[in-house]
């Protein structure tokens, strides 16, 4: 949410227009986007409460969070769902921002910015943006604008197995 109040607020992001559109005041950009992201976050936070919190007693109290394993993974793939979301926006968003900047980037950079201009166009006037949340976020599920940065630049380093 910060990397996106940074793009969005023109008191915080360096010459980019309010809410990443040359039509503030007409038109609302990707404000409503940040209030999604948002939304997701805290549903996110929600879902953090561990499940044992919620346990009762079962079997004659002889055990009390038996069902919890089930739930546990229910949030945890919504955790994960929210996270796929709240990237596909942030790319989205700094993707728009670098429309608006005059400089040279560099290759992987460019790269990632082509990756989503394939799934989503420059934010031009105001549409309806659920369309291009879910197509990014189905990129992001696929890796695709890790896929175009590695094609681009050679694979980056990873620090798990």
């Amino acid at each position: 949410m910060r990397r996106l109040n940074r793009l969005l607020n023109p008191a915080l992001s360096v010459g980019l227009p309010a809410f990443l559109t040359k039509g503030a005041g007409m038109f609302s950009g990707h404000m409503l986007s940040q209030y999604t992201a948002g939304m997701l976050i805290v549903e996110q936070r929600i879902l953090s409460t561990p499940a044992c919190t919620q346990s009762i007693p079962a079997a004659a109290d002889q055990e009390d969070f038996v069902s919890m394993g089930m739930n546990t993974s229910l949030k945890g793939r919504q955790i994960l769902e929210n996270a796929n979301g709240v990237l596909a926006i942030e790319f989205i968003a700094a993707a728009q921002a670098l429309d608006f900047r005059d400089f040279k980037f560099g290759q992987g950079t460019r790269a990632a910015h082509a990756c989503v201009r394939r799934f989503v166009e420059h934010l031009e006037e105001d549409r309806p943006l659920f369309v291009d949340h879910n197509r990014m976020m189905e990129a992001v599920k696929n890796n695709a604008v890790l896929a175009a940065v590695e094609t681009e630049i050679g694979t980056l380093q990873t620090y798990y197995n």
